[in-house]
């Protein structure tokens, strides 16, 4: 599950200097959307945004819409129904056959921009965060109110909001994306969509040769937080990677004390050095990894299984999907889909049925 909000904090704090921003969210879909409810998309004064909520089909026109917010400072609900024949959506060339609901707001500097501060140094410790945006108001709070809860307990926003999420984390942290609640008082609903954004995922590629660095490019493309770790200063160096990534010298020895094995997502060993890669896969086998990887064949992934001492540890191996991959770049793509198909509890079939193209 990844809702783009690293970048989106990104974004964020370049513009945290202006005295507004324009917050759009997906409040419910139906039929086949881009995006689910819960994404989210940022702009500013300029037009400048991060953030998608269709496949770049929509956001230009909703600048409009934010330009509007930008000067009443009201919230204001957008629909798009992409089988309607209206002359937005064939102008725009969708076809999509699915309906998309959003909720534009305005955040305010001198409110914190609600809860984005919050939410920024939340993320910044790795902890997952329930959001509360009232979509639907029924006099007891306005429109777009909101609360912000992360897993460390920290706050910020409408008290009333605040004890819904605290119920909903109770007695376990909640593994849904999103949910509605829906309240009436006095013959009038009230519905608050609440939102569970996880920390940034964390990914370790131990070995960092030549194979490593289109792997590496592959992650932080995804936003992804990405370490890399080798003992070879000619391997380990940061030039070689993006600039995001944190590049690691150190023996494989070294790792579990320079690298906080517990905040990692997924892992993948090619350091292509038998002992070595038992070496990190012995520190790593210790740990409740969502992805444990290595390259190579099942042979060797069963001997350095053997030489870890962890012979039942389940290790993907050989890692990545089936696309036929052989020269790195294409391999990258395939290990990157599988953490990615992993992570997000997916089959990494394809999406059509093996029958649907044949026109008997």
């Amino acid at each position: 599950m990844h809702l783009g909000i690293p970048a989106l904090l990104d974004f964020y704090s370049i513009h945290a200097s202006e005295e507004s921003l324009v917050l759009v969210t997906i409040i419910a879909t139906q039929g086949s959307t881009y995006r689910k409810p819960g994404a989210m998309m940022l702009i500013s004064r300029d037009d400048s945004f991060e953030g998608m909520i269709s496949g770049g089909c929509l956001e230009g026109d909703l600048l409009h819409h934010a330009a509007e917010v930008f000067s009443s400072g009201e919230a204001k609900y957008v629909t798009y129904d992409m089988h309607a024949g209206d002359d937005l959506v064939w102008s725009l060339g969708l076809g999509c056959d699915g309906v998309i609901h959003l909720m534009l707001q305005r955040l305010e500097r001198e409110h914190g921009f609600e809860f984005l501060e919050q939410l920024e140094a939340s993320h910044a410790a790795r902890c997952a965060v329930l959001l509360a945006l009232t979509t639907q108001s029924n006099g007891s709070l306005p429109l777009a109110t909101s609360a912000l809860l992360d897993r460390a307990g920290n706050t910020c926003g409408e008290r009333a909001l605040l004890g819904m999420l605290q119920d909903v984390s109770q007695p376990a942290w909640p593994d849904w994306r999103y949910r509605k609640i829906s309240d009436t008082k006095n013959g009038e609903a009230s519905e608050t969509i609440l939102v569970n954004l996880p920390p940034p995922t964390r990914v370790l590629v131990c070995g960092a040769g030549p194979d490593a660095v289109p792997v590496v490019h592959a992650l932080c493309a995804l936003d992804w937080d990405v370490h890399v770790v080798d003992h070879r200063p000619a391997y380990a160096r940061a030039g070689r990677f993006p600039d995001k990534c944190r590049v690691i010298l150190a023996r494989p020895e070294q790792l579990a004390q320079l690298v906080d094995l517990d905040e990692i997502d997924a892992a993948i060993v090619m350091s292509h050095h038998l002992e070595n890669d038992s070496i990190y896969l012995a520190q790593l086998a210790k740990k409740d990894l969502a992805y444990l990887g290595c390259l190579g064949p099942r042979a060797r992934r069963d001997r350095l299984r053997e030489m870890a001492g962890c012979p039942g540890q389940q290790v993907f191996g050989p890692a990545g999907l089936d696309i036929g991959a052989e020269l790195p770049q294409a391999i990258a793509l395939s290990l990157v889909a599988e953490i990615h198909t992993v992570l997000n509890r997916r089959s990494g079939l394809p999406l059509t049925p093996p029958d649907a193209n044949d026109p008997t």
